[in-house]
């Protein structure tokens, strides 16, 4: 009997239960600012989906399907998509693609298909989006199944005028997908998808004017596509981050129209987020601000870490890169301070050290009077400075030393050690070390890591920097052509030294 009276209480609550539990679900469902219905036939509600979105190049998971009710699948969210092309993965990781906008109505978002996800037979409802999104996708599959079946007659094809005719079909496809893709950005230009198809399309060159030479078109018609690169590209849309084609953009930009120059690098990148931040979007900022910073500091061209200072110390340290917390922004600020006295084209700080005989007399970099002089910075039982610095006084002792001076660096504290190295070795250009501690030549110059050569023109301006000895000839050569010491025919003109990534030696930790 009592056990029966739990029951009946229990059974009694329960219902109440049940009760504030539909109302509490009805409730979120009536919050929901998405709730994207999808049914494939031949899963049931047992299986879970994921709702992922691409982010430049890559792919980040934002929901799960949550709700599941008669075999069909809701993501469902209280906070409104932002706009951006989203997949729709299933159990066995296949995936198809849609666009979300934050137009329109992402509670009545409908899609429909079986496992094979053809977009055939995709069903959409509630999106014009995405009907003009998978009216295209249907066109464009079909004539990548007649490219396909071209490729392999071209393959298969002995007779050369017959391939010849095959290719020309070939390339008719690919101008038919073209042109389809064109035709939608025409019809819905104020569509996500339609600035998105608008944004793959390339810029294409006039013929060049009757005034430039023949000999410069080539030139003319690659700075006429660097100046319109972005043209096509809508500097307000914040969905297309969300898309591969953005990063896809700026990643061809910066590999093939910029060139391994850092002023211009700077120039271009400068550019490029002023026309971001005048139309408007604060995603397309965000992101290309982190992509220069990391792509600047990746490239190994000379030079390029005053890309890098300018993007952290102009953006990054003035506030505006609005997504940062202060400690990142203290650290980026510290690190933009530290790189900032050795950037090229500044005068390099001024060292003052005795040399081997521990004298009080002491050397200054600045009473250096030479066209180059190339600053050292190693010591004797660094295993890449011992492959470095027979290199520089082959080339030392060779040279005329009335262009060039050498002020090399001991950097540790091994006074008898690094004595007899120079002397055994006889390192016969002028070897100092902080013997007395009054230097600061570590903090001037960030000397983290040995070998570090920098090379310097009459001014003391740091023209070169983080070079391999193996380089310094061409170096040399090209620094007094351009100062006048010598004519252009008398050697290399600099447009051999290779950049930095193709340089003999590297940095190893001090």
């Amino acid at each position: 009997m009592l056990v029966t009276f739990f029951v009946l209480l229990l059974t009694k609550h329960m219902k109440k239960i049940l009760i504030l539990l539909i109302g509490f679900f009805t409730a979120i469902q009536s919050q929901a600012q998405y709730d994207i219905a999808v049914k494939i036939k031949g899963l049931s509600c047992p299986n879970e989906l994921i709702l992922a979105n691409h982010l430049m190049d890559k792919q980040y998971a934002r929901d799960t399907s949550s709700v599941c009710k008669d075999g069909v699948f809701h993501f469902v969210g209280e906070k409104t998509l932002e706009t951006g092309i989203y997949l729709v993965v299933l159990p066995d990781h296949n995936y198809f693609e849609i666009v979300i906008s934050d137009d329109e109505d992402q509670t009545k978002y409908y899609f429909e298909n079986n496992t094979e996800l053809k977009p055939e037979n995709m069903v959409i409802k509630g999106s014009e989006e995405n009907k003009v999104f998978f009216e295209f996708n249907r066109f464009a599959t079909k004539k990548g199944e007649e490219a396909a079946d071209l490729r392999r007659q071209i393959e298969a094809e002995e007779d050369s005028v017959q391939r010849a005719a095959l290719i020309t079909k070939y390339q008719e496809v690919g101008k038919e997908v073209a042109a389809k893709r064109e035709e939608v950005t025409t019809k819905n230009p104020d569509l996500f998808i339609g600035k998105l198809y608008k944004a793959m399309k390339e810029v294409t060159p006039p013929e060049a004017p009757a005034s430039v030479a023949k000999k410069d078109v080539n030139t003319w018609k690659y700075l006429w596509v660097r100046s319109h690169y972005w043209d096509n590209v809508d500097h307000s849309e914040d969905g297309l981050v969300r898309s591969p084609v953005f990063h896809a953009k700026i990643k061809e930009y910066f590999n093939s129209y910029v060139p391994p120059i850092a002023d211009t690098a700077i120039m271009l990148a400068d550019k490029l987020i002023k026309d971001i931040e005048a139309a408007g979007s604060r995603d397309q900022f965000k992101h290309t601000l982190h992509y220069l910073l990391r792509h600047f500091q990746d490239v190994k061209y000379l030079c390029f870490d005053k890309a890098t200072h300018y993007i952290a110390a102009n953006y990054y340290c003035t506030g505006k890169a609005f997504w940062i917390d202060s400690a990142f922004k203290a650290d980026m600020c510290e690190q933009a301070g530290k790189m900032e006295a050795t950037l090229c084209g500044k005068i390099a700080p001024n060292m003052n050290m005795p040399d081997t005989t521990f004298t009080a007399n002491t050397h200054s970099l600045y009473e250096v009077n030479s066209p180059v002089t190339i600053v050292i910075f190693w010591d004797h039982e660094c295993g890449h400075c011992k492959k470095e610095i027979p290199i520089v006084k082959k080339f030392y002792d060779s040279c005329n030393k009335e262009e060039v001076f050498i002020y090399a660096v001991y950097t540790q504290g091994d006074w008898e050690g690094w004595k007899k190295y120079v002397r055994e070795k006889e390192l016969n250009f002028l070897n100092v070390a902080n013997a007395f501690g009054e230097d600061k030549f570590r903090k001037h110059y960030n000397i983290t890591t040995t070998p570090q050569i920098y090379v310097l023109n009459e001014n003391k301006e740091i023209i070169f920097k983080k070079v391999g000895a193996a380089n310094l000839p061409d170096i040399v050569q090209h620094m007094l052509i351009e100062q006048g010491y010598k004519d252009a025919e008398d050697g290399t003109d600099g447009s051999d030294i290779a950049p930095m990534e193709e340089f003999e030696g590297g940095d190893v930790p001090d």
